[in-house]
């Protein structure tokens, strides 16, 4: 938990501005005066820790990292982690592509203190086992007394991150969408992410930092130590394509057992937290997601959807619930016979404008179900 958490309006900003705007900062020395906070995060058998101070510019308040530290679970000491790898993140400026975030930088403490970051940005260090990352300032649109509801996707979601909505909500339209229902939003979409990372080039699972470039795990974990009343996860478009790939039928199921049991992982981790989680399915129909069969495609996306359907009905504590957009666009594809509204691009897995549409509402009616 972050022990400095101002909430703060987030301004519209342009291209020049924020190029001004990461001019000065860099430029900014450092204030004696600063004010001081700390934030963690929790992976499996470690904690995480980044203390750092805030100082006031043009812009907003200007956030430098000060201190890392770690410690083994359960109950061992908080130890320094200065000279270990981190990565530094911090959410797009308009006039960059959408990807839900941008890596400013990779280092030790030595490099990244250096660096400063405007905390409507969303400042954000990755630990350096990849296991989870530090947010210091997320849910920062809104007031205390409302509601927060993470969104974390893949590519269809980073389209969402709209260059001219960004003018007014900076991480999109889900922010929008979310801010009008009245719930503070942090939202991660990135593109090329699994609900289980592939296999790296020689076949073998991929690990630390590199699995976390693949998955939102560590982002997942990182949220929950801001104690947010939902989770809403949209993945399996790239699972499913990733599995399509496979020649192999034998290899093919034990690829997509394994994305099925990631699912499971994912939401025994956040119920167990007492956490509400919603599933929103994949495009499961026939898609061309490069160059892969359309076919196979459709036969593992379905497999997830079905899971993910699966776990929602087995939910004992109803903390796990579903939003079917599998379902709901099954027919609005581009070789739907007769539709009147097509909602994806020629891949059948990307979303056109309307699509765009209709995607932001199924992850508003998503959040609604947690708040």
């Amino acid at each position: 938990m972050t022990s400095m958490n101002p909430l703060i309006r987030r301004p519209a900003i342009t291209a020049a501005v924020g190029a001004a705007l990461l001019g000065a900062m860099a430029a900014a020395p450092p204030d004696a005066s600063a004010a001081t906070g700390t934030a963690t995060c929790q992976g499996p058998g470690v904690a995480w820790q980044v203390d750092y101070q805030t100082q006031d510019s043009a812009y907003g308040p200007v956030l430098t990292a000060t201190a890392f530290q770690r410690r083994t679970l359960p109950g061992g000491p908080w130890t320094d982690a200065s000279a270990e790898t981190w990565e530094l993140r911090r959410d797009d400026l308009p006039s960059e592509t959408p990807g839900g975030f941008t890596e400013v930088e990779s280092g030790d403490l030595s490099t990244l203190q250096g660096i400063p970051v405007a905390t409507y940005l969303s400042p954000r260090f990755v630990a350096p086992d990849g296991a989870c990352t530090v947010y210091t300032h997320p849910f920062s649109n809104g007031s205390a007394s409302q509601p927060k509801v993470v969104a974390v996707g893949d590519s269809l979601t980073a389209s969402l991150n709209d260059a001219t909505y960004n003018q007014t909500h900076l991480q999109g339209y889900i922010e929008g969408n979310f801010n009008t229902a009245g719930i503070r939003a942090e939202v991660e979409g990135q593109s090329g992410k699994y609900w289980l990372a592939p296999p790296d080039s020689g076949g073998l699972p991929r690990t630390g930092a590199d699995k976390a470039n693949y998955e939102l795990r560590d982002e997942v974990r990182g949220l929950l130590a801001h104690d947010p009343d939902g989770f809403v996860i949209a993945l399996g478009a790239n699972d499913a394509g990733q599995v399509a790939w496979i020649a192999d039928a034998g290899e093919r199921q034990d690829r997509i057992d394994a994305a099925k049991a990631a699912i499971g992982q994912y939401v025994s981790e956040l119920t167990a937290a007492g956490k509400c989680v919603v599933l929103i399915t994949p495009p499961d129909n026939l898609a061309h997601y490069w160059g892969s069969d359309p076919w196979l495609y459709a036969w593992s996306a379905q497999q997830l959807t079905q899971e993910m359907r699966s776990l929602a009905n087995a939910s004992a504590t109803d903390l796990v619930k579903l939003q079917d957009f599998a379902e709901l666009s099954w027919n609005h594809h581009s070789y739907s016979p007769g539709d009147p509204q097509v909602w994806f691009g020629s891949d059948d897995i990307h979303l056109n404008q309307v699509g765009r549409v209709v995607y932001t509402g199924e992850f508003t009616q998503a959040a609604q179900q947690c708040v």
